[in-house]
């Protein structure tokens, strides 16, 4: 719970933070090869929009491995441009950590590095299958549209 707790307070300030930057600079900053969605690397753009529990039909989920327990692995967006159900880059953050078993899969050599990246998030339902990875719900919102990378 507490371990929980670590996790949702960085993710929360992690989030603050970039959106603060964003807003600060007083424009939306375009980041490269940021997210993957239907195996496909996309590039996003800060934007300084947050907002407060919109209904759920209106954001996707965006699996963010930032404090995962391993380093590499981009976010996993739900959908992408083109998706019937895509919204426009609206997102409501999964917190996603590697269990035990994830740890020895995903960084067999003990680097503390990915040796692959999930690329979809398929995949990344599939990872939680196997054991592999543990997804939390955060009460994280905002907005960064996906571009086809550059």
């Amino acid at each position: 719970m507490i371990q929980r707790k670590r996790i949702l307070t960085t993710v929360l300030s992690l989030a603050l933070v970039l959106t603060a930057s964003a807003a600060m600079a007083g424009r939306a900053t375009r980041v490269e090869d940021a997210i993957w969605g239907a195996g496909v690397i996309w590039d996003t753009v800060l934007t300084p929009a947050t907002f407060k529990q919109p209904p759920s039909h209106s954001v996707d989920l965006l699996f963010n491995f930032s404090m995962s327990g391993l380093q590499g692995q981009r976010a996993v967006s739900s959908n992408v441009p083109g998706d019937r159900h895509y919204n426009g880059g609206r997102w409501w953050v999964q917190m996603v950590v590697f269990t035990p078993q994830g740890l020895l899969a995903h960084d067999p050599d003990g680097d503390g590095i990915v040796n692959f990246e999930l690329t979809s998030a398929e995949e990344v339902a599939d990872h939680v299958e196997l054991g592999h990875l543990r997804v939390f719900e955060t009460s994280i919102y905002f907005e960064c549209p996906l571009l086809r990378s550059r």
